[in-house]
């Protein structure tokens, strides 16, 4: 995660052994009273964490504002637009089924030719808890940020680097949306990557679709795109 970010990896994952160890008694073990008390900056995180019920808040980063009661949250991460479109499946949707359409339209999101494997900052976006949130108002938001979605590659490479980011989050099951659009079947359908338990795969959504706040949508600002686009 960013150093930008508000709440660090380390943070989330002592939120997490927080939630872990923490006994049905209700009596949290000293060393981790300890870490809290250490760290004021993480006690105000966490204050807000368990507010939210277990989910992260964070009002604004590197200039870009969340939607109202959403959650904006950055990532640097390695990304590789040349990557063969059957490998970035299958190195992100272990669960995936052989049958499953993602596998029928790399053809659309075909690999640009002589680009490197780059850090891109990326920015992961949440609607708030009990949102309904259709494609395009998450698009509109993102022109208003003057960012763009990530590609399907961007897109699986979240979950590629972050495979437990489901559990960091406190949030699952999950998925990680990738708004930009193919056609299958004439219909305008999106690339995603879903999280549940042990459990990854990538699959087809409908762009059409009312995301509840499950999802999430991963947007990049336009220079740093690879091969973003909306």
């Amino acid at each position: 995660m960013s150093d930008k970010a508000l709440m660090t990896r380390a943070e989330l994952e002592l939120t997490q052994k927080m939630q872990r160890e923490f006994p049905a008694g209700g009596v949290v073990h000293p060393d981790i009273i300890k870490e809290v008390n250490d760290s004021p900056e993480l006690t105000a995180h966490l204050t807000a964490f368990l507010q939210n019920r277990g989910r992260m808040q964070v009002g604004s980063t590197s200039g870009i504002v969340a939607p109202q009661n959403g959650i904006v949250l950055p990532f640097t991460i390695p990304v590789n637009e040349s990557r063969d479109w059957n490998d970035v499946v299958r190195a992100v949707g272990l669960n995936t089924d052989h049958s499953n359409d993602i596998w029928k339209v790399g053809d659309q999101f075909a690999p640009t030719a002589g680009m490197v494997e780059r850090l891109e900052q990326i920015y992961l976006v949440n609607f708030g808890k009990d949102s309904i949130t259709q494609s395009l108002d998450a698009l509109a938001w993102g022109k208003e940020q003057h960012i763009i979605p990530v590609s399907p590659r961007a897109d699986f490479a979240i979950a590629e680097h972050f495979p437990k980011l489901h559990t960091y989050l406190g949030m699952d099951p999950m998925a990680i949306v990738s708004l930009q659009r193919c056609s299958f079947e004439s219909h305008a359908r999106v690339a995603k990557v879903w999280f549940d338990g042990s459990k990854r795969g990538a699959g087809l959504g409908w762009f059409g679709y009312d995301w509840n706040d499950d999802f999430w949508f991963p947007f990049v600002r336009e220079f740093e795109a690879g091969n973003s686009g909306s």
